[in-house]
């Protein structure tokens, strides 16, 4: 569900005809959407040699400080094809397998694209899932892809809903960027090794149909920590630390991509993960899904109960949790790297 865009680097340099109160909201506007729903695709392998680096350091000072300070703090990714920092038709076939969206200004809206008076964006080519869409700069949090995603973000999980859409919807996105920011992936879920060990050989549990997911999908190397309780169902099936390795070590060798280079798993006490941590939720990087029932949502062919399920861009108060989580005296960890 996050949006890659691309933004045209000459639509950057300030319409003379604007205000300045126009223009700071026209750049906030781009900032908001980048924090929540967006990622940035830039042209050049790095962002501080690219042309739209370029164009932001030309902007008003107090613009171009939001912009360099959103940039240490958000993901963005290098476009995989030559590409000068331009938006023009020309250009769209190398732009659209990396990005869903690009914003250009007014004029060449109209220009280069076609776009009427009351046009805010068009879609200008068909991918195999999706429209590649050209948005007036200013229109940016009104265009539909944006819109969609900040629909998804809110909407939860309704029964009936195959592993394949909740996958598609919420996560593929995220798991296939090839940004080093989305690289490690933090799941945190009370009962997500208990379902494991109960669940018959010849089904996948949540967590290992989420892992094969991830694996099959990944934009790069992943790193995957996974919280999870020592409850007293897997204490009284026996379950103790030898036989969860054997069994995320069994998970981990079956990853056919072998992109997840390592699993980490922390077995807390149940009392103290309760106590620390209400919630379940599967973190990208800076990107958080809250789910009410965790991997539950990837049991079976599709959601068997309602879940909760809230996108969020702020992860300040997760990573205070793993932290405490990992901190227990009475966890004990196991970790699985790949070994080819």
């Amino acid at each position: 569900m996050l949006v890659p865009f691309v933004v045209d680097v000459e639509s950057l340099e300030p319409d003379q005809a604007w205000s300045h109160a126009t223009l700071r909201a026209c750049h906030h506007q781009l900032l908001d959407v980048w924090r929540r729903v967006g990622i940035l695709v830039h042209d050049g392998a790095h962002f501080e040699k690219s042309s739209f680096y370029r164009a932001i350091s030309d902007l008003p000072p107090t613009l171009k400080i939001m912009w360099l300070e959103m940039a240490k703090q958000l993901p963005s990714v290098p476009c995989a094809r030559h590409w000068d920092g331009i938006v023009s038709p020309s250009h769209v076939q190398a732009l659209c397998s990396d990005a869903a969206l690009a914003l250009v200004d007014d004029t060449r809206a109209e220009v280069e694209f076609g776009f009427t008076d009351d046009q805010d964006e068009v879609p200008f080519a068909k991918m195999e899932d999706r429209d590649f869409i050209i948005c007036r700069l200013q229109a940016a949090q009104h265009t539909s892809v944006v819109q969609e995603a900040f629909s998804i973000a809110q909407r939860n999980i309704e029964i009936g809903e195959s592993h394949q859409d909740i996958w598609k919807l919420r996560f593929r996105s995220l798991a296939s960027a090839p940004s080093p920011d989305l690289k490690r992936i933090a799941i945190v879920d009370r009962f997500a090794v208990e379902r494991h060990d109960r669940c018959s050989q010849d089904k996948l549990s949540g967590l290992e149909r989420f892992l094969r997911l991830l694996d099959k999908d990944a934009g790069g190397p992943r790193y995957v920590t996974l919280y999870s309780a020592l409850t007293h169902k897997l204490k009284e099936r026996g379950t103790g630390r030898e036989k969860l390795k054997a069994e995320m070590d069994a998970v981990f060798r079956k990853l056919p991509k072998k992109n997840i280079k390592r699993l980490m798993v922390h077995m807390v006490d149940n009392a103290q993960i309760g106590k620390n941590a209400q919630d379940r939720y599967i973190r990208f990087g800076r990107y958080v899904w809250e789910l009410g029932h965790g991997l539950e949502i990837f049991e079976g062919s599709a959601a068997a109960r309602p879940c909760q399920a809230t996108f969020k861009s702020e992860t300040s108060s997760h990573l205070k949790v793993e932290g405490e989580l990992a901190g227990q005296t009475q966890a004990f960890t196991i970790k699985i790297p790949h070994t080819p």
